[in-house]
C-alpha cells in the first residue's frame, strides 16, 4: 500500500474510534485480481487443502472480472488481526470507500455475539488442515484422499450451527469418559485411542441409546464413530471445523454487510471533496441497487429506519397501538437512535433482526411492497425469515445409529411446509451410506405424506 493510502487507512481509523467503533489491529493488503480470484477462491485464506472445488472457484471469479461482470472490492477475514484485502486498481476513493467499509466489519466481528466463540487464528488453523490432507494424500494417495474429500464434502452442512456456543453436561447415568489429551479434533484419531470394546451385554439388558439424544451434528458423529481409518475421520473434523467456522458470516450476512455500509458512509462521505463525492454517489449507488436480495441495500436501510425509529420514539405500546397511516408521521423525538445501534449490532443475527425492526411501515417507506399488497407482507416475511434459516439449508437430526437393532442409520428431516429435493436428497443418503457402511433412512414428508428414504436397503 502506498503512503498516501496508509495515511488514509489511519485517518479512518482514528474517525471510526471516536465515533465509537472498537477493533483488533487490521491489516492492509494490495492485491492483484489474480491473487484476488484465489484468495475469493479459498474463502478468503491465502492457503486451504487441495481440492479441485478451489480451482473451479478460482476460474468463475477471474472470468467473472475478465468479463466485465463484476469485481471483488475487497475481501476481510475474521481473524486476530483483521486481515484486508484491497484489489489492486481501484480508483484512490473506492480504496478508501473499501478502508472505511472493514472498519465496520472488523467492528461487527469483534462484538457481536455470534462471533464470539469463533477461534481467531484460523489462518493458521487452515494452514494445519492444507499439511494435514497434503500428508494424507502422500501416504494413501491423492485420488483416495480427494474421493474421500468429495465425500465429506457433500455432508458439510449436516452440522449443528449452535454446538459452539451451546455446553451441554453429560448425563449424570453416563460412565465417566477416559481422560483425553487436548488435541486439534482432527489429529485426535491419533492421540486418543478409541475406547475398549464394550462388553458382552446381560441377556435381557437394554442398550443404550445411540446418539444418546437427537443430534444436529451428523458429522460430528460421523467423525467418532463411522468405521473409517483415522486419517478419514481426521478430514472428517477439518471439514466440520471450517463449516462452523462460516456459520456466523452466513447467519450475520445481511446485517453485517448494513453496519459496514452504514459505517463507510458516515466515516468517508464528510472527508470527500465535491469532485469525490459524485464517485461516491455512483459506488453506492451500484453497492445498493434494488435486484434480489441485495444484503448491503437491505441491512443499511433496516439499520437506518432504527437509528430513525429510536430517534423519533417509533417503539413502545404507545405506537404499536396506533393505526398505519397514523404510524407513518408518528414522531416523538427520543435520541436514542444511536444507542439502539450499538445494541442492535451486539445482540442480533439476521433471523432475530428482521424477526424485530422489518415491518409494514419500513416496507412501504422504501417501496419494497405496494399499499395494494400490504396484506402479503405477514406471508412474504415470512418466506423470507425461512430462506435464511440454518442459511437455507434443510435441518436434519439423527435419531438412532442402530435403527430397528441392525446398525443403521435413521435420521429425520424437520418438515415445516417445504419438501427436500429428492434427487439431491438421495445423493447425500448415497454418500452417507458410504461412510456408515450400512443402510441410511430418512423420515420427511412428501405429497403430503410421511416417507422413509432409503440408501443401501
Amino acid at each position: 500500500m502506498d503512503r498516501e493510502l496508509r495515511q488514509w487507512a489511519e485517518r479512518l481509523r482514528e474517525r471510526a474510534e471516536a465515533e465509537g467503533l472498537s477493533f483488533p489491529p487490521v491489516l492492509f493488503e494490495e492485491v492483484t485480481p489474480e491473487e484476488m480470484a484465489m484468495l475469493a477462491a479459498y474463502g478468503g485464506f491465502p492457503r486451504r487443502y487441495p481440492h479441485w472445488r478451489w480451482g473451479s472457484e478460482y476460474l468463475r471469479h477471474r472470468e467473472t472480472y475478465r468479463y466485465g461482470l463484476g469485481r471483488i472490492y475487497e475481501l476481510v477475514v475474521n481473524t486476530h488481526p483483521v486481515q484486508a484485502y484491497l484489489l489492486r486498481g481501484n480508483t484512490p476513493l473506492a480504496q478508501k470507500l473499501v478502508m472505511a467499509h472493514v472498519y465496520g466489519h472488523a467492528d461487527f466481528f469483534h462484538h457481536n455475539l455470534a462471533f464470539k466463540p469463533i477461534p481467531k487464528d484460523m489462518l493458521s488453523e487452515m494452514a494445519h488442515h492444507a499439511t494435514y490432507v497434503e500428508k494424507a494424500m502422500e501416504r494413501h494417495g491423492a485420488k483416495a484422499v480427494e474421493e474421500f474429500l468429495d465425500l465429506a464434502l457433500s455432508l458439510e452442512n449436516l452440522i449443528d450451527p449452535h454446538a459452539p456456543y451451546i455446553q451441554r453436561p453429560q448425563e449424570e447415568e453416563e460412565e465417566k469418559a477416559p481422560e483425553r489429551l487436548r488435541v486439534r479434533p482432527y489429529l485426535d484419531p491419533f492421540v486418543n485411542p478409541p475406547p475398549e470394546f464394550p462388553k458382552e451385554a446381560e441377556e435381557g439388558a437394554k442398550p443404550k441409546p445411540l446418539p444418546p439424544k437427537p443430534t444436529r451434528d451428523i458429522l460430528g458423529f460421523l467423525a467418532r464413530h463411522a468405521p473409517l481409518a483415522p486419517w478419514q475421520k481426521g478430514i472428517l473434523e477439518i471439514i466440520r471445523e471450517e463449516s462452523l467456522y462460516y456459520v456466523p458470516q452466513a447467519a450475520t450476512k445481511i446485517l453485517n454487510e448494513g453496519w459496514a455500509t452504514y459505517w463507510h458512509t458516515r466515516l468517508l462521505l464528510p472527508l470527500l471533496t465535491p469532485e469525490e463525492a459524485v464517485e461516491f454517489a455512483e459506488l453506492q449507488a451500484g453497492l445498493l441497487a434494488p435486484h434480489g436480495l441485495n444484503p448491503y441495500r437491505l441491512g443499511y436501510l433496516l439499520l437506518q429506519e432504527v437509528e430513525e425509529r429510536y430517534n423519533k420514539g417509533r417503539f413502545g405500546p404507545e405506537y404499536e397501538a396506533l393505526p398505519l397511516g397514523e404510524r407513518l408521521r408518528y414522531e416523538r423525538p427520543t435520541g436514542e437512535g444511536r444507542r439502539k445501534l450499538f445494541q442492535v449490532r451486539t445482540l442480533h443475527t439476521d433471523l432475530s433482526f428482521l424477526e424485530e425492526f422489518l415491518t409494514p411501515e419500513f416496507a412501504l417507506r422504501q417501496r419494497l411492497l405496494s399499499p395494494e399488497d400490504l396484506e402479503t407482507f405477514p406471508q412474504a416475511k415470512k418466506a423470507l425469515l425461512c430462506r435464511l434459516t440454518n442459511a437455507g439449508y434443510p435441518i436434519v437430526e439423527l435419531l438412532d445409529a442402530n435403527y430397528q437393532n441392525r446398525g443403521e442409520l435413521l435420521l429425520v428431516h424437520a418438515y415445516e411446509g417445504v419438501e427436500l429435493d429428492l434427487k439431491k436428497t438421495q445423493a447425500v443418503l448415497e454418500n452417507l451410506h458410504r461412510l456408515w457402511g450400512r443402510p441410511v433412512h430418512l423420515k420427511t414428508v412428501v405429497g403430503g405424506k410421511e416417507r422413509l428414504l432409503s440408501a443401501g436397503a
